[in-house]
C-alpha cells in the first residue's frame, strides 16, 4: 500500500528531501562557478595579493563595505575570496535582462533603486532594505559599496547613506544585533589593462553596538567607515588630483602600496617613491600577445569592446569575454587539430597555447 508520511507542519518527507537535494545541488553549482571564476582572474592578473581576510567575523552579521572602482571586478576579487557566500547590493539596471535577472537572483543579489532610475522606483528600495535588515538578523553577510558609483580615480568618494539604511533597518528588527562593519579597500595598478595587479585590503572589524547608544551614531560609523576605507585604499584627494597622479607618473604599482603612497602625498614627498622601470620588453610582449591570440582579439576589438558603456566597464567586458571565449574557440579547435594530429598532439597543443598566455600574462601587463 502506497502511504505518505507527514509531519506537523504539514510537509511531506519526501518534499523535505528533495527541497534538501535542491539546495545541495544550488550551493555545489555556486561553488563551481565560484572555482572557475576565481581561476579565470588567476589567469586574468598578473598578481592578486589579499590581506585580512581573517578579520571577516565566520559567525556573525557582517555588512563588507568596498571601494568601487573597477565596476563588476571589484564584486568578483571580494566574492571568488570570501569563505562566507555574499549577499550583493546591486544597481538595478542590471536586472533588465530576464536570462541575467535570473542569474543575479541565483546569485543572491539584491537590486538598488537609485534617482537615476526614475523616482516612481525609489519606493521600491524600502523592501529591500527590510530584507537586508531580515539577512543581518539571520547573521548572513552582506557586501555593499558605499560610495554609490564607481570611478577609475584613486581616492574614496564620498559616501552614500544607504549602508547607514540598512544598519537602521537591522535594528530595528533586532535592537540587541551584533552587527559588525568591515571596510574593505581595492587597488589596482592599470585596471584597463590584461596582466593588471590587484589589492585587495580587508580592515578590522567595527562592532556597531559600540556605537549605538549615542544620538549621532550613523554619523559616528559613517565617519569611521570612510577614515578606514582613505587608509586601506590608495587615496588622493581632489584639490591637488591631477598634479600627484603626473608626479607620480605612469608606473601603476605604486598605487599597489597605498600605507606608503599615502603617506607620501601626506608628507608632499613623492620623490621618495621608486622611479618609474621602463619595461623595454612590454611592446614586444603586446605584439606576441596579439599574434598568439589573434581570433580572440579581433572578436573583443570588433564586438565587444565597442559596446562598453563606460571606461570602468572595460575590464568587467573583456574579463567575461575570455572567460566564455577562450574555452568556446579551444573546444571547437579541438576537432580540427584532432582530425590532422590525434589526441596527444591535440592537447598538447592547445595546453601550450594556453601556458604561453598564462606566462605573457604574468611578465606584463598588455593594453588592449
Amino acid at each position: 500500500m502506497a502511504f505518505s508520511v507527514w509531519t506537523g507542519n504539514g510537509y511531506g518527507l519526501g518534499f523535505k528531501t528533495r527541497r534538501k537535494r535542491r539546495t545541495g545541488l544550488k550551493q555545489l553549482g555556486y561553488q563551481v562557478l565560484k572555482l572557475w571564476v576565481k581561476f579565470g582572474l588567476y589567469c586574468y592578473y598578473k598578481k592578486i595579493n589579499v590581506t585580512g581576510m581573517g578579520h571577516i567575523p565566520k559567525d556573525k552579521p557582517v555588512l563588507l563595505l568596498s571601494n568601487h572602482q573597477n565596476a563588476l571586478m571589484d564584486v568578483l576579487l571580494v566574492a571568488t575570496h570570501l569563505e562566507r557566500k555574499p549577499w550583493f547590493i546591486t544597481r538595478s539596471d542590471v536586472f533588465k535582462s530576464g536570462l541575467l535577472k535570473s542569474l543575479f537572483e541565483y546569485l543572491q543579489m539584491l537590486p538598488i533603486y537609485r534617482i537615476r532610475d526614475g523616482k516612481s522606483h525609489l519606493h521600491k528600495n524600502n523592501a529591500i532594505f527590510e530584507k537586508c535588515g531580515t539577512l543581518l538578523t539571520h547573521k548572513e553577510l552582506i557586501l555593499i559599496f558605499p560610495e554609490g558609483n564607481h570611478s577609475l580615480k584613486r581616492k574614496v568618494r564620498p559616501l552614500s547613506k544607504g549602508f547607514t539604511r540598512l544598519i537602521s533597518e537591522a535594528y530595528q528588527q533586532n535592537p540587541d544585533l551584533d552587527l559588525m562593519l568591515v571596510p574593505v579597500g581595492q587597488n589596482y595598478a592599470n585596471p584597463q589593462r590584461v596582466g593588471d595587479a590587484a589589492l585587495v585590503n580587508v580592515g578590522k572589524p567595527i562592532a556597531v553596538g559600540n556605537y549605538v547608544d549615542t544620538k549621532v551614531f550613523i554619523t559616528e560609523l559613517k565617519q569611521k567607515v570612510f577614515d578606514q576605507l582613505c587608509e586601506l585604499t590608495t587615496h588622493i584627494p581632489e584639490a591637488n588630483y591631477d598634479s600627484v597622479v603626473s608626479e607620480i607618473g605612469a608606473n601603476g604599482n605604486h598605487f599597489l602600496n597605498s600605507e606608503r603612497i599615502n603617506s607620501a602625498i601626506a608628507n608632499k614627498d613623492l620623490a621618495s617613491l621608486k622611479p618609474n622601470r621602463t619595461n623595454k620588453k612590454r611592446t614586444l610582449n603586446r605584439v606576441l600577445f596579439v599574434l598568439w591570440n589573434f581570433p580572440w582579439i579581433l572578436l573583443w576589438r570588433t564586438l565587444i569592446k565597442p559596446k562598453v558603456p563606460e571606461p570602468e566597464f572595460e575590464a568587467t567586458f573583456r574579463f567575461g569575454f575570455a572567460l566564455l571565449a577562450y574555452p568556446l574557440i579551444y573546444i571547437l579547435c579541438f576537432p580540427v587539430l584532432h582530425a590532422s594530429l590525434g589526441w596527444t598532439l591535440s592537447i598538447l597543443t592547445l595546453l601550450l597555447h594556453y601556458l604561453t598566455n598564462i606566462l605573457m600574462v604574468k611578465l606584463a601587463n598588455i593594453n588592449l
